[in-house]
């Protein structure tokens, strides 16, 4: 199972989830932290980050 349509490395994956979860956190801090906290996103993108990187 891939994520992406194309042959990453380990490294690929990992930077691709960073960036992924610097955007979720702006969009987060701008749109969502009055209703929940940022530790939900953080939480979220952890679980996102290790999935890519394993399933990547």
């Amino acid at each position: 199972m891939r994520i992406f349509p194309f042959k990453t490395t380990l490294w690929d994956r990992f930077f691709f989830s960073i960036v992924i979860m610097f955007a979720v956190h702006l969009f987060w801090v701008r749109f969502i932290e009055v209703y929940a906290p940022l530790s939900i996103a953080t939480a979220g993108t952890l679980v996102f980050t290790a999935l890519v990187v394993i399933f990547g």
